[in-house]
């Protein structure tokens, strides 16, 4: 197995088994991401851009972008049932370790 075919499974490995967008794109997508390891120059990211194995892990970073932003919608349509109209601001921030 080459190391381009390595690279290919440890993709469709992550396509398979990542449930959330941000780690999905992290992993995938990033400059230390595997897809940076198969398209080091800018002619390889061209000819990598069309390939059916990046265009299926757009596909699937958008389908999970889109159910993660229609479960935050609900969530937030939710919370602002509870609370009376104009009484609050929802801010995102990173979770804090403990």
């Amino acid at each position: 197995m080459t190391k381009r075919d390595e690279i290919e499974r440890r993709i469709r490995d992550v396509l398979a088994n990542e449930t959330h967008a941000m780690p999905l794109s992290n992993k995938l997508f990033t400059p230390e991401g595997l897809f940076s390891e198969i398209a080091g120059t800018e002619e390889e990211r061209r000819v990598l851009v069309q390939s059916p194995l990046f265009r299926q892990a757009l596909r699937r970073l958008h389908e999970l972008e889109n159910k993660e932003g229609a479960a935050f919608s609900a969530a937030i349509r939710q919370a602002e049932s509870l609370i009376p109209e104009g009484g609050c601001v929802f801010k995102l921030e990173p979770a804090r370790k403990s």
